[in-house]
């Protein structure tokens, strides 16, 4: 399905604001978990990125905490099993206890191993109108400041495709970011990563206006708090907030609970649309302030208890965040 047109002008992208920034937990090399693609440019008033779906990042990532989590499982089952059939089980404990200090090491580890991976993915220059790939991309004559295969924003497709995720015939949307000339450029283009794989597109089309938004430099950047702290970065988007008057800080007093209750309020249009392509955009949010006041609680994350939960998971499991 091919999007040239429409919009819907409403999203929001809640930010811990550097909460989960330099730790997650036990895991003091979070900050390396973004990857190439966070860490070569901090920039994100002038940069959007896409992972793909299939980047070996993820894979790096996701193996400890399978392997771990299975190993888990299988000690867990052997210690039922013997308290029911009388069998030794007393080393499964010990052999959980050793997966504690294996796991702290891995949780730690496999971030720093995924920087040394090239991730597979895609971004969005706002200042430049350039559109990159971290691909090898045969015939590409252009390259950004980072040495990677560019294209004009205007000769990028948005677009999403049914994906059959089972042999009995489940299905869900991608959404497909590629050069409109695919027999040219066939390796231009990724699946990128939603939020959640639903049997509706919305998702899809909720990240190409988010993209489509961010690209288009006659307006100010969105009301987010993706953006917030690099705001007066962006020429258009400073003069644009000295006019109105806009905070200088109004998402980063906010707990990301209230963030993402104000997310949630806003995506219910959306959400509650009978219409893939309704005949009319949704109105933009505009000046959030004078509807929803900060719970000044700065981004501090869900507390103790999710803390906790995230140390549990890490130290059992190997789940890096």
């Amino acid at each position: 399905m091919m999007l040239d047109s429409f919009h819907y002008n409403y999203y929001l992208t809640i930010n811990s604001f550097g909460f989960y920034r330099k730790r997650a937990g036990v895991c003091f090399t979070a900050d390396m978990i973004t990857g190439v693609c966070g860490k070569r440019f901090n920039k994100p008033h002038r940069f959007k990125s896409c992972t793909s779906g299939n980047s070996i990042v993820r894979v790096v990532l996701l193996s400890p905490f399978l392997l771990s989590t299975t190993a888990l499982l299988i000690f867990l089952t052997a210690i039922i099993v013997g308290v029911f059939t009388e069998q030794e089980w007393f080393h499964m404990l010990e052999a959980i206890g050793w997966l504690i200090p294996i796991n702290f090491a891995l949780v730690n580890l496999t971030p720093y191993l995924s920087t040394f991976v090239k991730e597979k993915c895609v971004y969005f220059d706002r200042e430049k109108q350039k559109v990159s790939f971290t691909l090898d991309i045969p015939h590409c004559t252009e390259r950004d400041e980072f040495g990677n295969c560019c294209f004009d924003y205007s000769e990028i497709n948005l677009r999403y495709q049914r994906v059959y995720t089972n042999e009995y015939g489940a299905m869900t949307y991608a959404p497909i970011i590629s050069h409109k000339d695919g027999q040219k450029f066939p390796k231009a283009k990724i699946t990128a990563i939603v939020n959640e794989n639903g049997r509706v597109p919305i998702e899809c089309l909720m990240l190409f206006e988010d993209i489509r938004r961010f690209m288009d430099k006659s307006k100010p950047l969105p009301e987010s708090p993706e953006y917030e702290g690099f705001r007066h970065l962006d020429p258009v988007t400073a003069e644009h907030d000295k006019a109105i008057g806009r905070p200088a800080s109004y998402w980063s007093e906010m707990s990301l609970e209230q963030q993402l209750e104000i997310a949630n309020k806003i995506y219910e249009p959306i959400y509650e649309l009978n219409e893939e392509f309704p005949k009319k955009p949704l109105p933009e949010m505009k000046e959030p302030w004078k509807h929803w006041k900060p719970d000044g609680k700065k981004g501090e994350g869900e507390g103790l208890k999710r803390e906790f939960l995230l140390i549990a998971m890490q130290l059992f499991t190997a789940k890096p965040m």
